[in-house]
């Protein structure tokens, strides 16, 4: 059954519960071109009772489409495809989906995926700016970790020189880029953690676009949850998570390492997740955070309490 939250969407029935989109995507329209996820992280629970599968029959997409407008006429303005990365959907058919997502809905202004790294650089430079102009707008990118251990560890299937290029390729298409970082991974290890932001400040600026335009960075923080491998490392000792004085030293550590030239970076860790809430750009905002972060350090009691950080 959908959450409080995912019942704010508009929905026509075709998803594959447990249902999972980005916040920002809380008054989309959720189209499932896809089922499951082709990547299985050690630290991911999502889609773990799905088997990955790509809806063969558009026809029976585009109804879905269709009949979103018949239960909700103009409403619709944002188009989020399901499921896990479903920009793996071969470009012609992104590309055939998404205009007739703008054809039925007058009023769509986005539309947008999750995306695995591999799924974007596997296309081309033409794909991909055929995708942004038929109007697909933006990826969001579990990018997680800078530090290509890190990435090996938790089975993400990349690398930071993947991620980087992935990034350029979406900014020269024109389709927006917003990447998510997730805090603890390394574990409470203070060099392997130390490494891990470092390495994930020199990933936030190898993705910075060339000229300005908007691109998105958000952290969230590691939540070790039954049913996935990080579950068994945590219960054999063999991984410890960090406290939450190490998630902020982490977070300070790895804005600290950001460029002071960031443009039209949009940083937010307004998640549930996180123990202090930032939302501005990077490098613009950089000091002020920097300063909110230190003081949390220093005083406990200005972090997010852990009863309001259930998820």
């Amino acid at each position: 059954m959908l959450s409080t939250e995912e019942l704010m969407n508009y929905v026509v029935g075709n998803l594959v519960e447990p249902v999972f989109r980005p916040p920002s995507e809380w008054d989309a329209l959720l189209i499932a071109i896809t089922t499951g996820c082709t990547r299985k992280c050690t630290f991911c629970p999502m889609y773990r009772t799905k088997t990955f599968s790509i809806r063969k029959d558009v026809g029976d997409i585009k109804k879905d489409i269709k009949r979103a407008y018949d239960l909700y006429g103009n409403q619709v303005s944002k188009i989020f495809f399901e499921d896990g990365n479903a920009f793996v959907v071969k470009s012609d058919l992104l590309s055939e989906l998404t205009k007739y997502s703008y054809k039925i809905h007058p009023n769509l202004k986005k539309v947008s995926a999750y995306a695995h790294v591999k799924d974007i650089i596997s296309k081309s430079d033409d794909d991909l700016k055929e995708l942004a102009e038929n109007g697909f707008t933006m990826v969001y990118v579990g990018v997680e970790s800078g530090d290509d251990e890190v990435l090996k560890a938790c089975k993400k299937g990349t690398t930071q020189d993947e991620i980087a290029l992935a990034a350029q390729k979406c900014h020269q298409a024109g389709i927006s880029w917003s990447s998510i970082f997730l805090l603890g991974l390394a574990g409470n290890d203070p060099e392997k953690s130390r490494k891990h932001a470092i390495e994930s400040a020199k990933l936030i600026n190898r993705m910075a676009p060339s000229t300005p335009i908007n691109w998105y960075v958000s952290p969230l923080t590691l939540r070790v949850t039954g049913g996935t491998e990080l579950w068994a490392q945590k219960s054999s000792g063999e991984f410890k998570p960090c406290s939450s004085t190490q998630i902020l030293e982490e977070l300070y550590t790895m804005i600290e390492y950001t460029s002071e030239d960031l443009q039209k970076c949009i940083f937010n860790s307004n998640h549930a997740s996180n123990y202090v809430g930032l939302k501005g750009e990077l490098g613009k905002d950089k000091k002020k955070f920097l300063e909110l972060i230190q003081a949390s350090i220093e005083n406990p009691s200005l972090r997010r309490p852990d009863y309001l950080r259930g998820l």
